[in-house]
């Protein structure tokens, strides 16, 4: 696949806030692709699962753990090393963590996925159609996130 090639070479570097102020890259990116370091316009591809052409895009998720696996195999399919992390975990330089979120609905099953980059000594976050925002107290703002749940931290290496 063509796009996934373009994704590859993408996600090897730093994104950047300046990368975002292109209209085609706010309004066709989101938390995923952010997550990834990916700023090419395309939703399509912003998807956990997509990229591995795992999941369709119109199949709900059924667990956090399908998430998760889903996540990894996209990940390798960028040649990204992904694994699980903590908050304290110290960073090589060629490292950056992502914390995820999960909304459930109230008969448990996955409403959305919401994920948090943390590089260069800050957390940002990216929602589709807006600029990539500064989390400002990762402790505090993860509890005031309500409905979403803290899921977890992800290490990756490009």
């Amino acid at each position: 696949m063509e796009k996934t090639a373009l994704l590859t070479k993408e996600v090897h570097f730093k994104p950047s806030f300046e990368q975002y102020s292109d209209t085609a890259v706010r309004n066709n990116t989101n938390c995923y692709s952010h997550a990834l370091g990916a700023t090419y316009p395309n939703l399509m591809l912003y998807r956990v699962g997509a990229i591995s052409q795992k999941k369709p895009i119109d199949e709900r998720y059924t667990s956090f753990e399908e998430i998760r696996n889903l996540l990894f195999l996209d990940c390798q399919t960028l040649h990204l090393e992904i694994k699980e992390s903590s908050l304290e975990e110290e960073l090589a330089e060629n490292e950056y963590k992502i914390a995820l979120f999960i909304k459930k609905w109230a008969n448990g099953e996955i409403a959305d996925y919401h994920f948090w980059r943390f590089e260069d000594g800050i957390w940002t976050e990216k929602w589709k159609g807006r600029q990539m925002s500064v989390v400002q107290d990762f402790k505090r703002d993860k509890l005031d996130y309500f409905p979403w749940n803290f899921v977890g931290i992800y290490k990756i290496a490009r």
